[in-house]
C-alpha cells in the first residue's frame, strides 16, 4: 500500500482512510446506505468533529466497493485514524430502537429519491446508463435500505474491522505531526518546496 503524508505549512490536517470492501469478498446492499448515515451522523460526527475539533467529517461507502472515512480542517492525526480503526466497535455494540432505526431509514431515502428537474433526471438516467444500473438494481437497493434493522447494521462489524485494518491511508497535513507519526507513511512528501 502507498500511505502517503502531504507536508503543508497548516496547522491543520485532512484525514483520509479507506479501502474496497470488494477486495476481501463483501458485496454491496442498500443497507450500506443506513450504516453510512449512521457512522457519519453518530459515530464520526461526535468523535471527529465534536470531541476531537475537526470542522467536518465524513464516511462514503460506494457500490463499487469503495470505502472510505475523512476528516477536514482536523487538528488531529493519530487520534482521527484510531476513531477510522475503532468504527468497527461502535457499529458491534450499535443501539437504536425503532423511531431512530426510521429516521436513519428516512434520512438516507431522501438522499436517493428527490424530486428531479428534467436535466437532472437525464443526467440520472445517462450515469444510470454508463454505469450499467437498471431499474432492477435501483428497486433492489431502495427496497434494502426500507428493510434495515438494527441486527443489519452491527453484522456490518466485520466488513468495517477488515477494512481499516488495511493499511491504506493519506494525510495532508503540518509537517510536526506528520513526523511524529511518519512510522505509519510509506512517504513524506513536501507539497511545497
Amino acid at each position: 500500500s502507498i500511505n502517503e503524508g502531504l507536508i503543508t505549512p497548516s496547522k491543520v490536517q485532512y484525514v483520509a482512510k479507506g479501502f474496497n470492501y470488494r477486495r476481501p469478498g463483501y458485496e454491496y446492499s442498500g443497507k450500506m446506505k443506513v450504516l453510512k448515515s449512521i457512522i457519519s451522523l453518530n459515530y464520526l460526527w461526535n468523535n471527529v468533529r465534536v470531541m476531537g475539533g475537526a470542522y467536518g467529517c465524513n464516511a462514503y461507502i460506494f457500490r463499487s466497493g469503495n470505502i472510505y472515512f475523512t476528516s477536514y480542517r482536523d487538528p488531529n492525526l493519530t487520534e482521527t485514524l484510531k476513531v477510522y480503526e475503532d468504527v468497527y466497535k461502535y457499529i458491534e455494540n450499535f443501539e437504536a430502537d425503532d423511531y431512530d432505526m426510521t429516521k436513519y431509514i428516512l434520512g438516507t431515502i431522501s438522499t436517493i429519491d428527490q424530486p428531479l428537474v428534467p436535466r437532472m433526471i437525464g443526467e440520472k438516467s445517462d450515469s444510470n446508463y454508463f454505469s450499467k444500473l437498471t431499474y432492477e438494481d435501483i428497486q433492489k437497493e431502495r427496497d434494502e435500505i426500507l428493510s434495515t434493522n438494527k441486527q443489519d447494521i452491527r453484522a456490518y462489524s466485520k466488513l468495517l474491522k477488515d477494512v481499516m485494518n488495511e493499511k491504506y491511508l493519506c494525510v495532508l497535513g503540518n509537517d510536526v505531526k506528520m513526523n511524529a507519526s511518519k512510522e505509519m507513511f510509506n512517504k513524506l512528501i513536501n507539497v511545497f518546496e
